[in-house]
């Protein structure tokens, strides 16, 4: 189809795809506001190509999309490398009415996809998320066709782990995550024992702004022992008041001290078991996630 854009309808015809842009720059950045950015960039150039016809107006947004994100990963990279402790995507939320399990918003694939290069990530996901042919990936980054395969093989290797489907549904994975904030809450170890796999990782991001564990934690022994501790010492402070909210494609927890977001957890569960712990603490990442409501 080709689209000749008239400025009435540039707008308009824009906010048809916003979702998707938006969706392909925060799995790219791990960040909504820099997502954001990107997308408001975007619109900027379609319409400065007002009058242009444009024969695939969705490939053409994603190939602009894509490129200003490896633009902006370029210049956040040395930051990146600084980054005080573990870093954590920000916590992603969709419109209520289109919340739905999502394993490629989870917290596990996004940090799988953290530790790819740019042009890896970018391949990944235009192929394998997002569906396009590798002829039109090599077009967006100037690469061969064959390069891309190699590149998504690659890709695909270092985040297989994260992108196991716990073939869980909604009900059961909310239920697993309100047993774990119970057990947590009243220090009980037997629930912990049962529902921690014995390999279960924890990460923790406070971006050098608040405490939060500064390498990964491994094993059910440590895990288990850091968050009775942390929760013990939290029930002897301020009060807490915890809830499920739906974040990143799957229920999670969120922890408000004073009506203020304190600490988003999100757990990747394979067959009943936690494997993985993923816990936000970092203030500049936590503010789009006060006014959802608790599940």
């Amino acid at each position: 189809m080709i689209v000749k854009k008239a400025s009435s309808m540039i707008e308009q015809y824009f906010e048809t795809h916003r979702r998707h842009l938006i969706g392909l720059a925060y799995r790219m950045l791990g960040s909504v506001h820099d997502a954001e950015e990107v997308v408001q960039e975007t619109f900027l150039r379609f319409q400065s190509a007002d009058g242009e016809e444009l024969e695939n107006p969705r490939a053409w947004l994603t190939r602009v999309c894509t490129r200003i994100c490896l633009d902006r990963m370029k210049r956040l990279s040395s930051k990146l490398e600084k980054y005080p402790g573990q870093w954590l995507p920000e916590p992603y939320i969709e419109p209520e009415d289109q919340a739905s399990l999502d394993e490629t918003l989870s917290m596990a694939l996004l940090v799988g996809l953290h530790a790819l290069s740019p042009k890896e990530r970018a391949v990944f996901l235009l192929h394998d998320i997002f569906d396009f042919r590798f002829a039109e990936i090599a077009d967006t980054l100037d690469l061969t066709p064959t390069n891309c395969r190699q590149l998504a093989v690659r890709a695909r290797r270092r985040v297989r782990q994260a992108r196991k489907s716990s073939k869980l549904n909604s009900i059961e994975l909310t239920d697993i995550t309100q047993a774990f904030l119970r057990a947590i809450h009243e220090g009980d170890t037997e629930t912990l024992q049962d529902i921690l796999a014995e390999e279960v990782k924890l990460r923790s991001d406070g971006g050098g702004k608040v405490a939060a564990v500064p390498y990964p934690l491994l094993g059910r022994h440590k895990v288990q022992t850091f968050l009775l501790r942390v929760f013990s010492s939290i029930a002897k402070g301020e009060p807490v008041r915890s809830s499920t909210r739906w974040f990143n494609g799957a229920p999670g927890l969120l922890l408000e001290v004073d009506d203020q977001p304190a600490t988003a957890i999100q757990l990747h569960i394979e067959e009943g078991k936690i494997m993985a712990i993923f816990v936000q603490r970092n203030p500049d990442k936590m503010r789009r996630l006060l006014g959802r409501k608790p599940l």
